[in-house]
């Protein structure tokens, strides 16, 4: 199966990332979804009080399987997040004009700023890199011990 399509680019994502043009609430949407194991309809659903940025991470309260988890975050997407709540108490993580963000909003925005990627793409491509990381680790280990 050709997954190429799913796949995005560091500078990609980095070049998406800096654009000031972008909604900062959008942003901190795609880098949520590129440096954590949170699901695009996850991190949407977020509230401010979800957000536990002094220990960074997030709880997912209605996650795709239906329970409630934790999930860490980078000390980047926190700094994000805290510069996009600023001093909200409560009401929707991301918002745009006062309401919280469609994920076709921060599609759209993703697919303009790639040149057509998708936004399943940040997820599927970190993911992939996780795999391939253990992966040459776990090689890398099997040769050591055989050389031990």
């Amino acid at each position: 199966m050709d997954t190429t399509h799913l796949l995005v680019t560091d500078l990609e994502v980095d070049t998406a990332l800096a654009d000031p043009t972008v909604p900062l609430a959008v942003r901190a949407v795609w880098q949520l979804l590129w440096e954590s194991e949170v699901r695009p309809d996850e991190a949407l659903a977020l509230d401010v009080p979800d957000a536990e940025l002094g220990d960074r991470i997030v709880v997912i309260r209605d996650a795709k399987d239906g329970d409630l988890f934790e999930t860490g975050i980078t000390a980047s997407a926190a700094g994000l997040l805290r510069e996009l709540i600023g001093p909200r108490a409560e009401g929707p993580l991301f918002t745009v004009d006062g309401r919280r963000l469609r994920r076709a909003e921060a599609a759209a925005a993703f697919r303009a700023a790639t040149g057509g990627r998708s936004l399943h793409a940040l997820r599927f491509t970190r993911q992939l890199k996780e795999r391939d990381r253990a992966l040459r680790s776990a090689t890398a280990r099997q040769a050591e011990e055989k050389s031990a």
